[in-house]
């Protein structure tokens, strides 16, 4: 009968040593994401806001314009009866736009204000995230060390 035993020290430092590894992934991860969020503040900060603007003001400004044709073709189709409800949709709908893009536009500066307060607190979190990086370095390090050190010797 052959009976086999197991090394459950080995085992456990194993998976230790997994674990940290995982662990120094996730920050060497994070860094990057950290890394990438900072490009992207930097470069919706570098844009000026008009420019950023653009399309919120083309489209309103078309929708705009498409609804005073609409308003001046049914006034010109339809009877004097129904102006006022033709007046009161005309204007129902030019606040509607104009309340959308007001929107569009707190949206953008709520943008750009979040990607002053991350550039504001990038050395903080890349400094919290460097620590998290030598730490999990040295943890992982330690537990691959005691994965050799538990390996049992194997005879000549």
């Amino acid at each position: 009968m052959n009976a086999t035993s197991f090394n459950h020290a080995h085992d456990q430092a194993q998976l230790l040593a997994r674990r940290h590894e995982r662990d120094l992934h996730w920050a060497k991860e994070r860094r990057r994401q950290q890394e990438r969020e900072t490009a992207e503040a930097r470069a919706l900060l570098a844009e000026s806001p008009l420019r950023l603007a653009r399309s919120t003001f083309w489209t309103a400004g078309a929708l705009l314009v498409a609804a005073t044709g609409a308003w001046g073709l049914a006034s010109a189709v339809l009877s004097p009866s129904l102006a006022l409800i033709v007046d009161a949709a005309g204007v129902a709908f030019a606040l509607t736009v104009l309340i959308g893009a007001a929107v569009s536009l707190g949206r953008l500066q709520a943008r750009r204000a979040a990607a002053r307060a991350l550039l504001h607190a990038r050395e903080a979190r890349l400094s919290h995230t460097q620590f998290h990086i030598h730490e999990s370095v040295h943890s992982f390090i330690g537990a691959r060390v005691d994965v050799v050190n538990t390996r049992e010797a194997v005879p000549a």
